[in-house]
C-alpha cells in the first residue's frame, strides 16, 4: 500500500511492486544460495533486505548479477526480465523507504515468497504481512498494518515493457495479461489527527496492459513534475499569460501522454469489502466540528457487479454528530470514455482552433446506465436550523441509449418513492395548505421513456408520468413527427432548424385521483366555512361552464368540459386524447398562423372521458 499526499503525483507509487520484484532478481538469482544485507538505492526509493534466499535459478550468480549491473547494457530490461527463471525466491523481511515530496514512508513486508518463476513470469507471490509508517509536514505521522497479500501469474517482462518501452510509431500493441489474480486480506491505517481507515478483503483478476506511445515511467515522471509546477505557480501567483510558447507546447504534449494512459490498461474484475473510515476535519475556533464516520460494505467492478460490467458500491453509511444517512447501492454500467479520449486528442492536435468552432457535444462520454437505490438522509434540527428533516429515495435510474454526436437517441428515467417532508418552516403558503389537508410528506414517483425511431423519423414518448402516492398521478404519451437525424447534427444551426420542424402527431393524457381532489375540496370548505358538498358543486360548475367558455363551442371542447365536470363531481380517472388531423402532424407554423387559440380545435381530433 502506498500512502502519499493526494494532490501530488509521483511515479514511486506505481513502481514500488516492480522494484521489489526486480530487487529479488537483481541480487539473488543463482542455483541455491543466500545473500545478506542487500541494499538497492534508487534515489527516492531505497530497498533493503537483510537476507534473500534463492532456489533453482538457471543462471549462476555472477551471470545473473551482470544483467543488472550494466554488463549487459545492450540488452533491454524486458529482455533481461525474460531470462529470469527460478523455483523460489524468499525473504524474511524487505523494506521500502520512499520519499514523496516532504513525506517519508517506510513499508516493511514480512515472509515474502515467490515461486515458479519462468521466463520473467511469476507463478505465485505472497507476503504474510506488512507494516507502514509515514511522516510529513502536511499529513503528520501515520502508521498501519497490512494482512496477507498474494498474486498469481504476474508477468514481470510485460510490465517492464510497459514501464520502459514505447510502441513503434503508428503501431498499436496487443493488450496482454499482467496479473492473473490478486488478493489482499485487509489493512488498517491510523492517520493521526486526520482519522483512521481500514479495509477488509480485496480480490481482483484479469488486469492487463500494453505498451503505449511512451514509456509509462516517463509519463508518470512528467506528471509528477507538472504537479510540482502547478504548486509552484500557485505559490508564485503565476498566470497562464506568463507561459512561454515552449512551455505551452510541452503541456500539450503532456496532455497527449496522459490520454494515452487510458488506452494502456484493462482493469478486469474485482471487489473490496468492509471499508471503514473515520475522518476528523481540522478544528475550527468558532464551532465544534464533528468527525465523519463512513462504512461501505462492498465495492465491485467488472464482472463482480450485478450488471457484470462497470462499477457498484453497496451498503454505504455515514454519520456525523446527529446527522446520518446511507445508500443501499450505487452502480453504473455501459459508461465509456473512449469517444471523449478521441475528441480530446483531436482538440490537442489543433490547439489554435477557435472555441466557437468546437462542438462540445462530442466530449460527452457514453452514458450507459446509472442506478441508485435505498437512499436515506436524516438531518436533525441542529443542522437545518428549523426542524428535523428526513428524506428517502427508493430508486433512481437513468439509462441512455445509442448516442449520436453525444446526444442519446433514447432515454429512460425512473424515480420511485422519493419521500420528502412538507414543512411549514419553508414559509411557502402551499406547504401550509398541504399540512392543513393532513399531508405531512410527499411520496413522489416519476418516469420518462422516450426514443427516436430513425426509420419513421419520429420521437415516441412512450411514458411520461409524475405523481404522489395517496394523492394523484398524471400520465402522458405521444408522438413527435418529422424528427430527422439533423436534430443530432454537430452543426448547432442545423439542429435548431430540425427541432423547429418537428410536429406533434398525437397526445394522450390520463389523470388519476387517489384522494387529492377530495382533500382540495375539503380544505376549501374549511377555509370558506362552507359545506363540502356546496364547494364540490361550485367546482363542478366552474369545470363545466368555465371551460366551455374558454375552449369554445367545438365538439372537442364540449367533450373536455363535460369530462372535467364529471371528474370533479366524482373524482376517479380523467382521460384526454388528441390527434392531429393532418397526417404530417401539427407543426410550429400551424400554431403561429392561428388568430384565436380556439382555432386549434379545427386542426385536431379531441376526445375526453371521466370514469
Amino acid at each position: 500500500m502506498i500512502v502519499a499526499r493526494p494532490r501530488r503525483t509521483t511515479h514511486l507509487a506505481g513502481t514500488a511492486l516492480v522494484a521489489v520484484l526486480m530487487s529479488f532478481a537483481s541480487s539473488a538469482w543463482a542455483a541455491d544460495f543466500q545473500l545478506d544485507n542487500v541494499r538497492i538505492d534508487l534515489g527516492k526509493l531505497v530497498i533493503n533486505a537483510p537476507k534473500i534466499a534463492i532456489k533453482g535459478s538457471t543462471l549462476e550468480k555472477d551471470a545473473f548479477l551482470a544483467l543488472f549491473t550494466g554488463a549487459s547494457a545492450s540488452e533491454s530490461a524486458s529482455a533481461r526480465a525474460a531470462r529470469l527463471n527460478a523455483a523460489e525466491i524468499s525473504a524474511p523481511e524487505l523494506s521500502l523507504e520512499q520519499t514523496v515530496g516532504d513525506q517519508k514512508q517506510t513499508t516493511v513486508y514480512r515472509d515474502i515468497r515467490l515461486t515458479d518463476i519462468r521466463e520473467g513470469k511469476i507463478g505465485h507471490g505472497e507476503s504474510a504481512s506488512a507494516s507502514i509508517t509515514a511522516d510529513g509536514a502536511a499529513t503528520g505521522p501515520m502508521k498501519g498494518e497490512l494482512k496477507r497479500t498474494a498474486f498469481d501469474a504476474f508477468d514481470l517482462r510485460q510490465i517492464t515493457r510497459v514501464l520502459t518501452e514505447k510502441a513503434a510509431p503508428g503501431a498499436s500493441e496487443a493488450m496482454l495479461p499482467v496479473i492473473g489474480n490478486f488478493e489482499q486480506d485487509g489493512y488498517n491505517l491510523d492517520m493521526g489527527k486526520a482519522g483512521k481507515m481500514s479495509l477488509g478483503k480485496t480480490t481482483a483478476r484479469g488486469f492487463a496492459a500494453r505498451v503505449g506511445p511512451e514509456p509509462l515511467l516517463d509519463v508518470v515522471s512528467r506528471l509528477a513534475k507538472a504537479s510540482e509546477e502547478v504548486e509552484r505557480k500557485q505559490d508564485d501567483k503565476e498566470t497562464d499569460a506568463d507561459k512561454p510558447p515552449a512551455k505551452t507546447e510541452a503541456e500539450r504534449q503532456l496532455g497527449l501522454s496522459m490520454l494515452a494512459l487510458f488506452d494502456m490498461f484493462e482493469y478486469g474484475s474485482g471487489e473490496a469489502r468492509d471499508l471503514v473510515m473515520t475522518v476528523s476535519p481540522p478544528p475550527k475556533a468558532s464551532a465544534k466540528v464533528d468527525a465523519v464516520d463512513m462504512r461501505i460494505a462492498r465495492m465491485a467492478f467488472g464482472e463482480n457487479t450485478p450488471a457484470k460490467s462497470g462499477f457498484a458500491m453497496e451498503g454505504f453509511q455515514f454519520r456525523s454528530g446527529e446527522a446520518k444517512g446511507g445508500i443501499d447501492s450505487i452502480a453504473y454500467s455501459g459508461f465509456a470514455f473512449g469517444s471523449v479520449i478521441r475528441e480530446l486528442r483531436a482538440a490537442l492536435a489543433e490547439p489554435d482552433k477557435p472555441m466557437d468552432e468546437v462542438d462540445f457535444r462530442r466530449f460527452i462520454p457514453t452514458l450507459g446506465t446509472v442506478r441508485l437505490a435505498g437512499i436515506s438522509i436524516d438531518a436533525p434540527a441542529i443542522i437545518t436550523g428549523k426542524e428535523p428533516v428526513k428524506i428517502s429515495l427508493g430508486t433512481f435510474e437513468i439509462k441512455a441509449g445509442e448516442q449520436l454526436n453525444g446526444i442519446p437517441t433514447s432515454l429512460a428515467l425512473t424515480i420511485d418513492k422519493l419521500v420528502t417532508p412538507v414543512s411549514e418552516a419553508t414559509g411557502n403558503p402551499a406547504a401550509k395548505d398541504m399540512i392543513a389537508m393532513g399531508i405531512r410528506s410527499l411520496d413522489l414517483s416519476a418516469k420518462l421513456d422516450l426514443a427516436w425511431e430513425a426509420a419513421k423519423n419520429e420521437i415516441a414518448i412512450r411514458t411520461l408520468s409524475f405523481g404522489s402516492a395517496g394523492l394523484a398521478q398524471i400520465e402522458a404519451s405521444g408522438t413527435l413527427g418529422n424528427v430527422t437525424k439533423d436534430l443530432f447534427a454537430s452543426d448547432l444551426a442545423l439542429a435548431q432548424v430540425a427541432a423547429l420542424g418537428a410536429t406533434a402527431r398525437n397526445l394522450q393524457v390520463k389523470l388519476q385521483n387517489f384522494g387529492l381532489v377530495e382533500k382540495l375540496i375539503e380544505n376549501e370548505a374549511r377555509k370558506s366555512k362552507r359545506k363540502v358538498e356546496d364547494v364540490r358543486q361550485q367546482f363542478t360548475m366552474v369545470a363545466s361552464l368555465g371551460l366551455a367558455a374558454i375552449l369554445g363551442p367545438s365538439d372537442g371542447a364540449k367533450a373536455v368540459a363535460g369530462a372535467a365536470s364529471r371528474f370533479v363531481a366524482k373524482p376517479g380517472t380523467l382521460t384526454v386524447s388528441a390527434n392531429a388531423k393532418s397526417a404530417t402532424g401539427l407543426g410550429l407554423a400551424d400554431v403561429i398562423t392561428m388568430t384565436e387559440p380556439t382555432e386549434i380545435f379545427e386542426k385536431i381530433d379531441l376526445k375526453a372521458d371521466a370514469q
